[in-house]
């Protein structure tokens, strides 16, 4: 198989799996309201439930009609509660539009820490770049990552050609950019344990707990691994390395990495600005879910920002680009007890709009 095939299949494989995601999710999500009554009419345009009078809904059909409906006219589910299906529409109209600016203002100064972190890392290699310059390539690398289709890594690799523009010491510049990436993801998977860890056990989200550990375990073995002078002594066949074509670059990038774990301040200050600028950006998701009616409040704010963690974990591995389609079906799972799916899928394609927007001052730095 060609490099080219392998190209075209694994597109191929992610617009199909993007397809396949969107589709579940767009199953019981409708435009307008679809309100069943007792002998199995179903009404489609806009419900409304009276605000004083709980046993009278009022219909208005998409022409303009109006009509009042009783409580008992219409079908019950299984909670014996009115078989109503509240659409988009209704959860763009019952959104309170204040909440919803208010997130892109808390969610903008996220590239702020992540200018800062990146510059740290640079730093760590003896690769001077100003604040300002990092700002801008993390700008333009969030509008590569969120607004074209190139996928999530499309950033990292702009990040990676123009940081190196900087420096001669250009494998240590591009390996930061994926050293960079790695303790994002580090600082995710440890926030996700603590919260995970300190839920009551009889929470749902103490059933993520044996899994995020399990996933930090691996990486904390790994690191153990790859960094033990016994096995790097012992078990590493340096002398069949040596034959590789790319063996001077491979030391590079080992120097990398091995020299930003000796700077021990700046990997822990690296770890806090990520739990700083994703714990910023999960908590304008989180007045969106607010925004949108969803019941969020303070007793359940630890399960929306686990399941948040989760879905930005999910954007990170491959797949369709920032996971379209995967992200928003994980969100109908993990929030169906506190919304509709009008109102769940409402949310994520607000998410979505809110990150576009905070990244297109990216534009003007590409």
């Amino acid at each position: 198989m060609t490099r080219r095939t392998r190209k075209v299949t694994f597109n191929v494989i992610r617009i199909a799996l993007c397809a396949a995601a969107l589709w579940i999710v767009a199953q019981g999500v409708t435009l307008r309201d679809h309100m069943t009554l007792k002998d199995k009419t179903v009404l489609i345009g806009s419900v409304t439930p009276d605000p004083v009078n709980a046993d009278i809904f009022h219909f208005e059909s998409p022409d303009g009609k109006r009509q009042v409906v009783p409580r008992r006219q219409i079908e019950v589910d299984e909670n014996d509660e009115p078989l109503i299906a509240y659409g988009l529409l209704s959860a763009w109209r019952g959104s309170i539009k204040g909440l919803l600016l208010l997130a892109i203002l808390i969610h903008f100064p996220v590239v702020l820490p992540q200018a800062l972190r990146f510059q740290w890392l640079l730093r760590a290699q003896n690769i001077v770049v100003s604040y300002w310059e990092c700002v801008k390539l993390s700008l333009a690398g969030n509008f590569l990552n969120f607004a074209t289709p190139l996928g999530s890594n499309a950033g990292d690799v702009f990040k990676a050609y123009f940081v190196s523009l900087h420096t001669d010491r250009k494998t240590e510049a591009a390996t930061t950019v994926v050293l960079d990436r790695i303790i994002g993801l580090a600082g995710l998977l440890l926030v996700m344990a603590v919260i995970t860890t300190i839920s009551p056990p009889d929470n749902l989200l103490s059933e993520f707990s044996s899994y995020v550990l399990f996933l930090l375990g691996i990486g904390a073995v790994a690191g153990l691994i790859y960094l033990s002078p016994i096995v790097r002594k012992h078990l590493v066949p340096r002398a069949w390395l040596a034959r590789l074509p790319m063996y001077d670059q491979l030391q590079r990038i080992d120097n990398t990495a091995r020299a930003l774990v000796k700077r021990k301040g700046v990997l822990v200050g690296a770890v806090l600005l990520t739990v700083l600028l994703q714990g910023v950006a999960i908590g304008a998701y989180f007045t969106v879910a607010v925004g949108v009616g969803l019941d969020a409040n303070a007793s359940n704010a630890l399960e929306y920002y686990t399941y948040f963690y989760t879905g930005v974990l999910i954007q990170a591995l491959p797949g369709p680009p920032q996971g379209l389609g995967t992200v928003e079906l994980a969100y109908r799972v993990f929030f169906a007890p506190f919304g509709s799916p009008a109102q769940i899928v409402f949310m994520a394609a607000a998410i979505r709009i809110i990150v576009l927007i905070c990244a297109l001052p990216g534009l003007l730095s590409h």
